[in-house]
């Protein structure tokens, strides 16, 4: 197990191993052949990123049973796009966009697993799926419920700038059906499930998805949130709570 952080330290995007509260650099991305290098860093003095830079993002909608309440569940995994614009690192700041506060839109945050492509996937089979994948971290499958429920199409609830917090850095080796997902909001638990609850496990999500999709390196799948998340305002603090990573924690602000 190898927890893996890109951060930028002094006007330095660089990538590095984190060991406690100490980070050692290392040459280049991790999903490349890469040296581990002699500088190191104290947490406190490096900005942590988004741990990898994805292409896309595909979520994966109504996959926890307790998500589900009284539907039924979709025979298949269900897939969305989150764009790049999206995401965001650890610390930074969930912004609500103007237009969604004038028209009073009820944003809610979705504490999930979130999945690192390692390597070039198409065609995948649920037998070796998980060869795909390079490491998992903390995702936050931001929403604006109001625009999801109401436009032809989910862009806006789901791809507004800073809606797709990911980190705070991604961890290997990882067993995908055992880890549990916690959501609090000011310190307050509001999502707390095991991935064991999932509907469709992310096996059957690869397979799926890179049947018709292209999986690049450094790409993320979000694989679904669980139970029902309360809404969150400017003032209020999202953390999202990775058994096995660590804690993804963000401030959620007002446009301008």
């Amino acid at each position: 197990m190898t927890n893996y952080a890109r951060f930028s330290n002094k006007n330095k995007i660089a990538y590095g191993i984190v060991e406690g509260e100490q980070i050692t650099e290392i040459s280049n991305s991790p999903l490349e052949a890469y040296s581990v290098l002699k500088e190191t860093h104290n947490l406190n003095d490096v900005k942590l990123l988004s741990p990898v830079e994805p292409s896309k993002i595909i979520a994966i909608g109504l996959n926890y049973k307790s998500h589900l309440g009284d539907r039924p569940g979709p025979k298949s995994p269900e897939p969305f796009i989150k764009a790049p614009n999206s995401v965001i690192g650890h610390g930074d700041e969930i912004i609500i966009p103007k237009i969604a506060l004038e028209e009073k839109v009820k944003i809610q945050p979705e504490a999930e697993l979130a999945v690192v492509i390692g390597k070039e996937c198409k065609s995948a089979t649920q037998s070796n799926a998980l060869d795909y994948v390079f490491a998992y971290t903390c995702g936050n499958d931001v929403s604006g419920r109001d625009w999801q429920r109401n436009d032809l199409q989910w862009t806006r609830a789901k791809s507004s700038d800073t809606f797709a917090p990911i980190g705070p850095w991604m961890t290997t080796n990882l067993d995908p059906t055992n880890i549990q997902v916690i959501c609090r909001v000011n310190g307050e638990e509001k999502q707390n499930q095991n991935t064991s609850d999932l509907l469709h496990p992310l096996t059957k999500i690869i397979e799926y998805v890179s049947a018709v999709v292209t999986l690049l390196p450094g790409d993320v799948i979000m694989t679904g949130t669980p139970g029902t998340p309360g809404d969150i305002f400017p003032g209020d603090v999202v953390e999202v709570d990775i058994s096995g990573v660590g804690v993804l924690s963000n401030p959620v602000v007002a446009e301008n």
